[in-house]
């Protein structure tokens, strides 16, 4: 008796189990959804959807390549992520990559990212002595940008520019193109491409705030680095330099540091130090 009650137990309970694999796998959007994704990828396969953040996310197989594509409520393709090869990488990034300080780190998984108005971005997942890295490279080979510890649910986030933020970028920046866009503590944050040039431009609601960008010894005019020589931090090092640009002002700020300590300096471009 004891037996065929645990029997009876066991195969309600895996009639649950895949009861609840089934719900998980025939789970569709509206045909509208379905439609949009079938005329992008007529040759997707192993089709299995979900809603993630507010939209209907479709994972598959394309050409053996695992992929999810995002769709909105109305039916509009937001972004595509891919898990791709290394070899399958653009050749330029490859270049970069290899003459790169992380060339000899661990690679990990290579996903390419595609958004609506964007251009793709290629991420590299980097590891060395327990540091996780991600490398976002366009397709040029320009690396946009580096990012440490990010989480996987956390790194591919579909963050539409408002129209009225892309004009204004359009305007400042007219041969820009938009590489990522995030929201960081309530600010949105655009990383363009302008002359194979990687910018951060930062909006605080509509309103521009800041353009930055990275630059060598080399940019950095005379009279700033003899501002610098002539400080009370000529003798700590240099780690980075970028240029902020600002409705007020501009200035290269410098990240310096000896020892254990760090210092943050800015001067503007007379060679004054304002901070």
């Amino acid at each position: 008796m004891r037996i065929r009650f645990l029997l009876m137990v066991f195969l309600l309970a895996s009639g649950i189990v895949m009861a609840s694999c089934n719900n998980k796998q025939s789970y569709r959007p509206d045909a509208k959804i379905v439609n949009a994704f079938n005329t992008k990828y007529p040759k997707a396969s192993k089709i299995e959807w979900k809603e993630k953040k507010g939209y209907y996310v479709a994972k598959f197989y394309d050409n053996n390549t695992e992929t999810e594509a995002w769709f909105d409520n109305a039916g509009k393709w937001v972004m595509t992520e891919s898990d791709i090869r290394y070899n399958a990488l653009p050749q330029a990034i490859r270049n970069d990559f290899e003459r790169s300080m992380y060339k000899n780190w661990k690679r990990d998984d290579i996903d390419k990212i595609e958004r609506a108005g964007m251009q793709p971005v290629y991420v590299i997942e980097i590891e060395k002595e327990g540091q996780d890295t991600d490398l976002y490279y366009n397709e040029n080979g320009n690396l946009v940008k580096t990012l440490n510890d990010v989480k996987k649910d956390e790194r591919f986030n579909y963050m539409p520019v408002a129209a009225n933020i892309w004009d204004k970028v359009r305007q400042k920046y007219p041969d820009a193109t938009i590489i990522e866009t995030e929201m960081e503590r309530g600010k949105q944050e655009i990383d363009i491409l302008q002359n194979g040039k990687a910018k951060e431009v930062i909006f605080n609601g509509n309103n521009w705030e800041s353009t930055s960008w990275k630059v060598s010894k080399a940019e950095v005019p005379t009279v700033v680095m003899d501002a610098l020589r002539n400080s009370d931090y000529a003798k700590y090092r240099i780690d980075e330099i970028h240029f902020f640009e600002t409705p007020d002002n501009s200035y290269y700020h410098f990240e310096l540091e000896q020892g254990d300590t760090d210092v943050d300096l800015s001067i503007d471009p007379t060679g004054k130090i304002i901070k």
